[in-house]
């Protein structure tokens, strides 16, 4: 995968990551801000990365790779098939807590059959800022 890549996948869980997060990634991040699908946030004395509009139409890609690895690992692993098929049909039988879920996650929460909102990607900042207590 590459750096750039790989820097925007740390965004897809809330759609912002704390500086810490990304800060061996800088160069990476410089580089989706002279796109203008990242910007810098400041809040209570620390710096964020946010996602903007418009990287909607990358985070809807990034969604639609996501939905094939999860029905590729459905047929691959059929012991773990519970998980997957409640990944895949209906997530309120998804177990949040299992390490693989957290690899699923998709702007705060697990619909991957759903292209992704303004709306959506404000509401999973907000949540992400929350658990930070910065909000």
């Amino acid at each position: 995968m590459s750096k750039k890549l790989n820097t925007f996948a740390k965004f897809v869980a809330f759609g912002v990551v704390p500086r810490a997060e990304v800060k061996n990634d800088l160069p990476a991040v410089r580089t989706l801000m002279r796109e203008g699908l990242v910007k810098k946030v400041y809040k209570k004395g620390k710096v964020f990365y946010e996602l903007t509009e418009a990287a909607l139409p990358l985070l809807d890609g990034y969604r639609k790779m996501l939905l094939e690895e999860a029905q590729l690992n459905y047929q691959l692993y059929p012991r773990r098939r519970s998980f997957y098929n409640a990944l895949l049909e209906d997530v309120r039988f998804l177990d949040t807590f299992k390490p693989d879920a957290q690899n699923f996650q998709f702007l705060g929460d697990w619909r991957l059959h759903e292209s992704p909102l303004p709306s959506q990607l404000q509401l999973a900042q907000w949540r992400f800022y929350q658990k930070e207590n910065v909000a």
